[in-house]
């Protein structure tokens, strides 16, 4: 019991750093895409304007590298937990 707590924190830092990198990715290549499209039919209802979308990439762009950070120090904290709890109860 005490292992699956430690496993799904080692875990769960990962999953989440993961997800921020595939919405960044997300963004950049679907969205791009989208509003590449919407501008070559004229469909000026749903275009967003290039100097806001380079904005909106630049902060998922950070937002991203900030929950990978975090999701990496909480992954190696867990870790080291895990190992410390494991040599304890051996």
């Amino acid at each position: 019991m005490v292992e699956s707590k430690y496993i799904r924190r080692i875990i769960a830092p990962l999953v989440l750093s993961l997800f921020a990198i595939g919405w960044y990715q997300f963004s950049k290549i679907y969205l791009t895409h989208a509003d590449n499209l919407a501008l070559s039919n004229a469909n000026f209802a749903v275009y967003v304007q290039t100097q806001q979308f380079d904005g909106y990439l630049t902060a998922t762009k950070y937002i991203c590298y900030a929950i990978v950070y975090l999701g990496l120090i909480l992954f190696w904290y867990n870790l080291v937990k895990f190992v410390e709890v494991k040599e304890k109860h051996g």
